[in-house]
């Protein structure tokens, strides 16, 4: 039996192992200080990139902004300060430091540039969605940090590594940002920069743990405390908004799903209910209900049905729209229409 369950363990050991297929530690070391550096190339695809993703958020278009993603350069300095921080590498982590710093004034530079010139600069779903981060994607940058230095610790990584750029979205929160200074909006440009540096820490959080996980020499004997508690505190206490934000999300999700089963398990059924909007950061309701004719206790009812599920409404606006009046202007409609046609006929 104890044979048994050290063959077990052993067989789990392997199928787990990581060091096996791990590529030669220098190389490694090697590819994350090339990624390091921030001239040349790599500030020009950067510079591209964020004009890029600007476009895309000014139009919301995901599929440009996730190209812009890809095409950055933008992780290198964050892997390396992750690395350095685990192997104790004083001169790797202040080049990182330095190139992270760069990044940023770089980004905003561009983003506020263009958002300046562009006279169509408006406030889209995807600009505003990089400005409130919440624990989900904190939780996310560390597992994107762990799956990186993973990746990069193998011989070919290249697919896992521009996954993880797009799922971390480390450049739009930079646009963001930019856009807040070219309109003097201090909650875009806090929230964006907010959201690009908890991105960063985690990540880099997931990669110092990857490092330490896989036993990396240690590049000095001297090793950066005081950086690895900083960093660690540094980590909480950007968590905290994020964990507001994440508890924020939950009330007005929670608020949304409770309005919806209200409205189609209970007004539904006495109403015909067109069309709903729910706001569910400042808790209004809005319906249209179709009606015979013009029905002034409305309203009561509908916010009754509400007060009676402990749903507490700031406002809830009714519409009715007569289905006499419907008729008609559909009767309208289609013999404007006809009359096109006959003028179409007799030219």
């Amino acid at each position: 039996m104890i044979a048994k369950i050290a063959l077990f363990k052993r067989y789990i050991r392997q199928l787990f192992d990581l060091k096996s297929s791990q590529e030669a530690e220098e190389k490694t070391y090697l590819e994350i200080k090339e990624g390091v550096e921030f001239r040349g190339k790599n500030l020009w695809l950067l510079a591209f990139a964020i004009l890029i993703a600007c476009i895309g958020l000014n139009i919301n278009s995901k599929s440009a902004v996730i190209g812009a993603m890809i095409l950055s350069p933008v992780m290198g300095p964050i892997f390396g300060i992750g690395f350095s921080v685990g192997t104790s590498d004083v001169v790797l982590f202040k080049n990182s430091l330095q190139n992270a710093l760069k990044i940023i004034i770089v980004s905003v530079f561009f983003s506020t540039l263009y958002y300046v010139v562009n006279p169509y600069s408006i406030e889209t779903e995807e600009l505003i969605g990089f400005s409130k981060p919440t624990f989900f994607d904190v939780l996310l940058a560390f597992i994107g940090g762990l799956a990186a230095m993973l990746a990069i610790s193998r011989e070919s990584g290249t697919q896992v590594i521009i996954a993880v750029a797009v799922a971390t979205s480390c450049i739009p929160p930079l646009c963001t940002a930019g856009f807040g200074i070219a309109n003097w909006n201090m909650e875009y440009l806090l929230g964006g920069l907010y959201t690009y540096s908890i991105n960063s820490i985690f990540i880099g959080l997931g990669t110092l743990t990857m490092t330490k996980y896989l036993k990396f020499k240690q590049q000095s004997d001297r090793t950066i405390k005081s950086v690895n508690g900083w960093f660690v505190v540094l980590g909480l206490l950007t968590l905290l908004p994020a964990l507001y934000f994440a508890y924020e999300l939950a009330i007005q999700n929670m608020f949304q799903y409770r309005v919806e089963r209200v409205i189609n398990d209970k007004i539904e059924p006495h109403f015909h209910v067109i069309n709903y909007s729910i706001d569910s950061k400042n808790k209004i309701i809005e319906l249209d209900v179709s009606t015979t004719s013009f029905n002034g206790s409305i309203d009561a009812q509908i916010t009754q049905y509400f007060m009676q599920n402990n749903l507490k409404c700031h406002d809830v606006v009714v519409h009715q729209n007569i289905e006499e009046n419907l008729d008609l202007v559909k009767e309208i409609k289609k013999l404007q229409v006809e009359i096109k046609q006959l003028k179409k006929a007799k030219n």
